[in-house]
């Protein structure tokens, strides 16, 4: 479970928010990959090297790090939500592809492209790969969602042994079914809309709005993956941003905080587990900032690429938030 959403700030800047839905789960912390960072691919085993800087939340295991989201040096960001029950990957290395597993495919285009343009023609060479005795490429169902500095925004799904790419007009993001699905099923809610409805009788009878929000009855408020959809593109594309991009980031977190998940209110029937939101991020694809919430810790963190050494040697690590903080007034 995961909801993304793409925003134009005054400034002309783009930002891409997203809630990271799951399981309880630790090991969660922003990271910043160098330049030229040496790695191993766990498809080929095979020695790779970045060719951007990336700062992004990372899931780190056995040694190894997975971005859930992040952005380059060169404004390009990358997102990966679930799909479950539609993502089929190629079960073979080929000598003429680019051989990546699936989990590993964000922090790929996020570390060798810096626009959509270049990533389109690289996605050609890509074999998306879960081999046999790799349990959690077999286990991961994901799709992506690209943006650019441009302001263009893509969905990559591989469904059905085909990679197919969407352009993405309506600017969000949510789980299954494909996104196409999602696109037709948005017809259903074109009632839907932020004005008032007028008065009007029906025989004798008068009827009026009694209050505010008449014009948004029918826009769902479930936790599922295709009312999350459908009210997020309400959302994001009635949305006032403000003046500058404070208040643009500030209406980021506030559209994400309508599909936070409470701890306890979904439950996962395979795990008998609660997902809950882990946190709402923020980034900001012209500044390269990073600004993140988690759910221990309300106040916004934020981290500035700019700001470190993108020809370190090694991966930096920042704390991820537990504990809750306050302001003291008094």
């Amino acid at each position: 479970m995961c909801t993304a959403i793409t925003l134009k700030t005054s400034e002309n800047h783009h930002l891409v928010g997203r809630n990271f839905d799951i399981h309880p789960m630790n090991d969660l912390s922003v990271a910043l990959v160098p330049r030229e960072f040496e790695y191993v691919n766990r498809v080929t085993n095979e020695e790779m090297k970045t060719k951007y800087a990336v700062l992004g939340m990372g899931l780190f295991y056995e040694n190894h790090i997975l971005f859930c989201d992040g952005v380059n040096e060169k404004g390009l960001s990358c997102l990966m939500l679930q799909l479950s029950k539609f993502s089929t990957w190629s079960h073979k290395i080929r000598k003429d592809k680019v051989n990546i597993a699936p989990y590993d495919v964000a922090f790929w285009v996020l570390s060798n492209f810096s626009t959509i343009s270049e990533l389109m023609e690289g996605l050609k060479q890509l074999n998306i790969v879960a081999l046999p005795d790799d349990q959690t490429a077999l286990s991961t169902e994901i799709h992506w969602l690209v943006s650019d500095t441009s302001g263009q925004s893509i969905v990559i799904e591989r469904t059905r042994d085909k990679l197919t790419v969407y352009n993405n007009k309506v600017g969000v993001l949510a789980n299954s079914p494909t996104f196409d699905w999602h696109l037709n099923n948005l017809d259903c809610y074109i009632n839907v809309k932020s004005e008032q409805p007028e008065e009007t009788k029906w025989g004798q009878q008068m009827l009026s709005p009694y209050s505010n929000g008449f014009g948004t009855i029918g826009l769902p408020g479930d936790f599922s993956s295709p009312s999350r959809f459908v009210k997020a593109a309400f959302l994001r594309n009635h949305v006032n941003v403000g003046e500058g991009d404070e208040s643009a980031i500030s209406e980021c977190f506030h559209i994400l905080d309508n599909f936070v998940v409470p701890r306890g209110v979904v439950e996962t029937p395979k795990r008998k587990e609660c997902h809950l939101t882990k946190y709402s991020a923020c980034l900001c694809l012209e500044t390269q900032l990073y600004y993140y919430k988690t759910s221990s810790n309300q106040q916004i963190q934020v981290i500035d690429l700019n700001k470190e050494n993108l020809d370190a040697k090694g991966l930096k690590l920042f704390p991820y938030p537990t504990r809750l903080t306050v302001h003291d007034q008094n």
